[in-house]
C-alpha cells in the first residue's frame, strides 16, 4: 500500500447494532488516526499559494465525506481529483474567506487598539464578530455541499446560513474547536504552526463534517429522494445514527428550496 492510499471499505455487517453518535466518532477517528496526517499534509501543500486555499479545503472536505460515509478511497488520487472538479466554487469561497479573515483581524486588532471604545465602537465590534462567526459556521455547510450537491453557488450560500439555524448545537462542537485552535495558534504560533503541516486542520475538518453533513443529508438530500422516489446512494444497506445526538427519529424534516436548473438535494457523487 503506498503512502497516500487508502482502500479500506465500510465491513459492516447489514444486522450489526446501531452505534451510538459519540462512540462512532471516535472508531473512525482512531480507524483513519493515520490518514489524517496524510490528509492534513496533503492539504497544507495544496494550499500553496493561498490562493488555493479553497479548492484544497474542499477537496479534504471530500476525502472526510468519504471517511464519514465509510466509502474506500484513494487519498493523494481523490484529494487531486476533488481539487480539479470543485476548483471553480471553492476557489470563489476560499478568497472570500482570506478577505473575511483579514478583515476579522484587522477588526480586532483596531478595537482592542483603542483606549477606550464608546458605545457606538462596542457595537460594531460585536457586530463584527458575530458576523464572522456566523460565516465561520456557514463554511461548516458550503464545503460540503459543493462537494456532494449540484447547486449554484448562491443556492449554497442561502442553504448554508438556513442550516446555521438549523443546527445549533452540533456545529457548536465543531466552532469551539476551530475556536481553540485559532486561539493557540494566534497566542502562541511558535509552538503551534510549525504543527500544521502533520496537525489538526484534518481532525477539524473531520469534525466539522461529521457534526454538520447529517443537517444537510437532513433538510437537503433526503427529501430530495423521498420526492423523486430514487434510491439515496447515501444510504447504505444498514441504518444508523450520524450525529452526536440521539434523536430518537422523531425530528420533522425542513426542506430547503434551492434553484429550479439544479436538481435539489441530489448528491452528484
Amino acid at each position: 500500500m503506498g503512502l497516500f492510499n487508502n482502500t479500506t471499505g465500510p465491513g459492516v455487517p447489514k444486522n450489526a447494532p446501531k452505534k451510538k453518535p459519540f462512540f462512532r466518532f471516535w472508531e473512525l477517528f482512531g480507524n483513519k488516526f493515520w490518514d489524517f496526517f496524510k490528509i492534513n499534509l496533503i492539504y497544507v501543500l495544496f494550499c500553496i499559494p493561498i490562493v488555493t486555499i479553497g479548492p484544497a479545503t474542499a477537496a479534504m472536505t471530500a476525502l472526510m465525506r468519504n471517511i464519514y460515509l465509510e466509502r474506500p478511497q484513494f487519498l493523494f488520487h481523490d484529494f487531486k481529483k476533488e481539487f480539479k472538479k470543485n476548483f471553480k466554487q471553492s476557489v470563489v469561497v476560499g478568497v472570500i474567506d482570506i478577505l473575511a479573515a483579514a478583515i476579522t483581524t484587522f477588526s480586532i486588532i483596531l478595537f482592542l487598539g483603542m483606549e477606550e471604545l464608546t458605545t457606538i465602537d462596542s457595537v460594531m465590534f460585536t457586530a463584527s464578530i458575530a458576523a464572522a462567526l456566523l460565516f465561520l459556521i456557514m463554511n461548516f455547510y458550503i464545503y460540503p455541499q459543493i462537494v456532494a450537491l449540484d447547486l449554484k453557488l448562491t443556492d449554497i450560500l442561502r442553504n448554508a446560513l438556513v442550516l446555521s439555524l438549523l443546527n445549533i448545537g452540533k456545529e457548536l462542537i465543531a466552532l469551539v474547536f476551530v475556536l481553540g485552535y485559532a486561539f493557540l495558534a494566534f497566542n502562541y504560533p511558535v509552538f503551534v504552526l510549525p504543527l500544521a503541516p502533520l496537525i489538526p486542520l484534518a481532525w477539524l475538518a473531520f469534525l466539522s463534517v461529521f457534526c454538520c453533513y447529517p443537517a444537510i443529508q437532513k433538510h437537503i438530500i433526503e427529501p430530495y429522494y423521498r420526492q423523486t422516489g430514487e434510491k439515496n446512494p447515501e444510504i447504505p444497506d444498514y441504518e444508523e445514527e450520524a450525529i452526536f445526538t440521539d434523536q430518537g427519529g422523531k425530528e420533522k424534516s425542513t426542506e430547503i428550496n434551492t434553484s429550479r436548473k439544479h436538481p435539489k438535494g441530489k448528491t452528484i457523487k
